[in-house]
């Protein structure tokens, strides 16, 4: 087998593995594009001659709607693969009209590249230099530090922002404006991170003078900054509260997104606060002390992360890598209630957020949640709260 059939092998073999979009070049005749999707638009290709133009081993851009074009060649042998584009997230709909435009993709083309996103695996930065190296190491049949040769995660000092920050320091002092929230966060924060939800409507009832410092060129995104900052602060501290570490951070991208949809400075504070109530009301649902054991605390994580299985305590030993009865004296002494009685309560937790924030059936939330009927789902969740799921859905303010 020749270096270019092998060459051609690899691509494809990769590609199956990964679906990771690439075009494979012989003395500048195009060889395999994957995936073949027969669409009269490419999105990597436009990027071809700016990236050869480099005249590097490898090389890389970033799009206007930061997509990943890699371009990895050996001018001995003539052969480039190109690579990408590599998205660390799924463009929205105002990006994918974006791209129509920067592309000149016709309008009747919008569902098909939609399509396309949807099969579009998603992968980090660190990810796609990765990809780069691996194939730079089948081209040119050599290992490459990567991060090294493209100065990724290097650790160098910027002139630039040392003397910006002279600069602002000094423009403070003289003009006598100074930051003066870190008092203020650690106030509120600490609320959140105690679950007290009342406690935190009258911290934020009193009037405060706050000098924030300038996070942008323009209020609107200024807004958006801080509210990244802030749900970023509450995230971790409401971990250390009790909730757990994936709904936690679900609900900071969640919160990140909705904001970047805002078009409103004022809009923008109002979700802030109910994403600072959100997040305390969730920690007071979990009622779980700050001094547990790392044991205990990789328990609640496993059986909160698992509440759409039928576990067991002998499943969370396992997880946990103790002894089933020493972990449930563990956990009775810690929090002073049995382990199969937290299990059950997380599920019927998780339940009335399923009520209240979806339209799922009573049955399609019994069988998520594993219960092993509906009946028996009904039973216990009207012994928990005192009213039925169907009740419990009408008026969820109420109970």
């Amino acid at each position: 087998m020749d270096s270019k059939d092998v060459i051609y092998s690899f691509c494809q073999t990769l590609y199956n593995c990964t679906y990771l979009p690439i075009h494979y070049y012989q003395n500048k005749h195009l060889q395999l594009a994957l995936p073949d999707t027969g669409f009269p638009f490419d999105l990597a290709v436009p990027h071809l001659s700016e990236l050869v133009s480099k005249g590097q081993p490898i090389s890389y851009l970033a799009t206007n709607e930061f997509h990943y074009i890699g371009l990895v060649q050996n001018k001995k042998t003539e052969q480039m693969v190109l690579i990408g584009p590599v998205i660390s997230i799924l463009p929205s709909p105002q990006s994918i009209r974006n791209i129509m435009k920067e592309y000149a993709i016709p309008l009747e083309y919008r569902e098909h590249l939609t399509e396309l996103y949807q099969f579009t695996p998603v992968y980090s930065f660190h990810q796609f230099c990765h990809f780069l190296a691996l194939f730079y190491q089948e081209l040119l049949h050599d290992v490459i530090d990567i991060n090294a040769y493209l100065n990724v995660y290097t650790d160098t000092k910027s002139a630039t922002v040392a003397s910006l920050h002279s600069s602002k320091s000094y423009d403070a002092k003289e003009m006598e404006r100074f930051h003066n929230t870190y008092h203020y966060e650690q106030l509120y924060l600490d609320y959140i991170r105690n679950g007290n939800v009342e406690g935190l409507k009258k911290f934020f009832s009193n009037a405060f003078s706050i000098q924030a410092g300038q996070l942008a060129d323009n209020s609107l995104r200024q807004a958006k900054n801080i509210l990244i900052t802030v749900v970023t602060l509450v995230t971790r501290y409401a971990i250390e509260g009790g909730l757990d570490i994936e709904s936690a951070y679900q609900l900071s991208d969640i919160y990140i997104q909705e904001s970047e949809k805002l078009q409103n400075a004022e809009e923008i504070y109002q979700l802030q606060y109910n994403m600072m109530l959100d997040f305390t009301r969730r920690v007071a649902q979990t009622q779980i002390p700050h001094d547990i054991t790392s044991d205990i605390y990789k328990s609640i994580q496993y059986i909160k992360q698992h509440t759409n299985q039928t576990i067991s305590t002998s499943d969370v030993a396992a997880y946990v890598g103790k002894s089933r009865s020493y972990l449930s004296h563990c956990f009775k002494k810690e929090l002073g209630f049995e382990m199969n009685g937290f299990i059950m309560r997380c599920k019927l937790e998780e339940a009335k957020s399923l009520l209240t924030y979806t339209d799922k059936s009573i049955s399609e939330i019994s069988s998520y949640l594993c219960f092993s009927s509906q009946a028996y789902f009904q039973n216990v969740f009207k012994k928990k709260f005192g009213v039925t799921p169907n009740m419990y859905r009408k008026h969820p303010d109420v109970h």
